[in-house]
């Protein structure tokens, strides 16, 4: 069985943007740098749905986070911010050239979670539990307390769980593997969202050249030390390995689903 991501992305209060028409172009033209990149991964064309959302849907779901940062990162360059719901599941229509052609449980999840994504009072939000993030993740629920034959995974009694329910009147405790990815998104999200200007800058310079050796080649002005110590300071390195985490879990889920196993 084939099992897909749909991704979702809003502008945040997109017609209140000044020069909205040649942002507009902007991210299509961006759009096509992306359409190529990744090609091999995506069913179709990136596609405008409605007003200024659009639509991706790739085969690869333990992508889905890091094209979602991707297109992030580009928009916070041009002082944009997004809204983004991430559906996993089937597609009960053929594939098609245009994403607006197809339907299947990816999209619909899809829609339920940038719907959440969009929900102003965080008080009442029981998935996104910081203000730092307007990202969310929906799929079918996986028990993660439960192995196959119902037996528990986890010790209801163990002390570090109950430290971390805040109701004691739960007594059928379920973790779902939805639930642990959207948290590690959300708490990666907030970390991300701290990075200053100057970092993003390091960062975009590190992840494009490689090492502090050619940074300091090409950009005589930064030593190795002051790149260290921004990237340490950003907790950058974290970040990467929360990707990895979730990038994993998400190909775990894929499979539990009946998807293919990708592994790394």
């Amino acid at each position: 069985m084939n099992i897909y991501s749909v991704i979702n992305i809003d502008l945040v209060k997109s017609r209140k943007i000044e020069n909205r028409i040649e942002i507009q172009c902007k991210i299509k033209e961006y759009f096509l740098k992306l359409n190529n990149k990744y090609d091999n991964l995506l069913v179709s064309p990136i596609t405008f749905i409605l007003g200024d959302e659009w639509q991706i849907v790739i085969r690869d779901v333990k992508e889905s986070y890091n094209i979602f940062t991707e297109i992030k990162l580009f928009l916070h360059l041009s002082n944009l911010d997004c809204y983004c719901g991430i559906g996993i599941g089937t597609i009960s229509t053929n594939e098609s050239n245009d994403t607006r052609e197809m339907d299947g449980d990816a999209f619909i999840y899809a829609r339920e979670a940038i719907n959440i994504a969009k929900k102003s009072n965080r008080f009442y939000n029981e998935v996104i539990h910081t203000k730092d993030c307007k990202l969310v993740l929906k799929g079918n629920h996986i028990d993660m307390t439960r192995s196959h034959n119902n037996q528990l995974l986890v010790n209801e009694s163990d002390t570090l769980l109950e430290c971390a329910v805040t109701s004691t009147e739960d007594d059928n405790i379920s973790l779902g593997l939805i639930d642990i990815i959207n948290n590690i998104m959300q708490n990666n999200e907030m970390i991300e969202n701290k990075f200053t200007d100057k970092q993003i800058d390091i960062i975009s310079l590190y992840e494009e050249l490689g090492s502090y050796s050619n940074i300091e080649k090409e950009y005589p002005n930064y030593t190795k030390s002051g790149i260290s110590n921004k990237l340490s300071a950003s907790n950058y390195f974290l970040t990467i390995y929360n990707k990895k985490v979730i990038s994993k879990l998400l190909d775990i889920y894929a499979y539990t689903l009946g998807g293919e196993y990708c592994g790394y």
